[in-house]
């Protein structure tokens, strides 16, 4: 009967190998989902702040048309908001007035052109997001 039991030390050895090396699998694997996570918490930040900060350009914009609407002389500048401040430039080719709104005071810079002829009102408008 001594002779059936043996001391296998060998299978405490496998066992602790086959432990760590599942632990560090499982380790890797919620280390790359926590960093895929994170970046598309930043993609979605990135988005909604460039978006926020396309409206903020377009209402400059639409600022500067109506400036333009009520002063056929009005050769731009900058408007102020709580949002930031916008930079406005007004070129004029006859009653063809080409008007640019960008901004560089956030991090996210939006550039908006938009194209219209003006006579006793603004004609129809292009507009561009550059």
């Amino acid at each position: 009967m001594k002779e059936l039991i043996e001391n296998n030390s060998e299978g405490g050895y496998v066992t602790i190998s086959i432990a760590i090396i599942l632990t560090a699998v499982v380790l890797g694997i919620m280390v790359t989902v926590a960093q895929l996570g994170i970046g598309e918490g930043q993609v979605s930040l990135a988005l909604s702040k460039g978006e926020d900060t396309l409206y903020f350009v377009e209402g400059c914009m639409e600022d500067a048309l109506l400036k333009i609407r009520s002063n056929a002389s009005y050769a731009g500048g900058t408007i102020t908001r709580p949002e930031g401040t916008c930079s406005i430039t007004v070129s004029t080719v006859g009653q063809t007035y080409t008007v640019t709104a960008s901004t560089t005071a956030t991090s996210y810079k939006r550039t908006v052109q938009a194209i219209t002829v003006r006579s006793t009102f603004l004609g129809q408008i292009v507009w561009n997001e550059q």
